[in-house]
């Protein structure tokens, strides 16, 4: 029959180091997981549809613009419509 210190000796004397490593990754992915589930809950979106069928100067200077606002683009569909969204103020 093997013990735990014979069947685990061929880590040798890095077994303590080892689960000390995999304690904080642990503890890292709850602090992570907990944190990103807490933001998503809490955050408020507000989104702008906007025609896009602009030629390519006018379309990156729409996308410039809506940028600096703090609009991100979230999507842009084949019927040349642009979806922007940000935080709600």
């Amino acid at each position: 029959m093997f013990t735990y210190s014979s069947r685990f000796s061929w880590f040798g004397s890095n077994l303590e180091a080892m689960k000390a490593m995999l304690k904080s990754l642990l503890v890292a992915f709850a602090i992570l997981t907990f944190a990103t589930v807490a933001q998503a809950q809490s955050a408020k979106w507000e989104y702008l549809v906007v025609s896009a069928a602009l030629k390519n100067r006018n379309l990156e200077r729409l996308m410039n613009e809506r940028g600096a606002e703090g609009w991100e683009l979230v999507a842009f569909t084949r019927k040349d419509v642009a979806i922007f969204k940000r935080k709600a103020r």
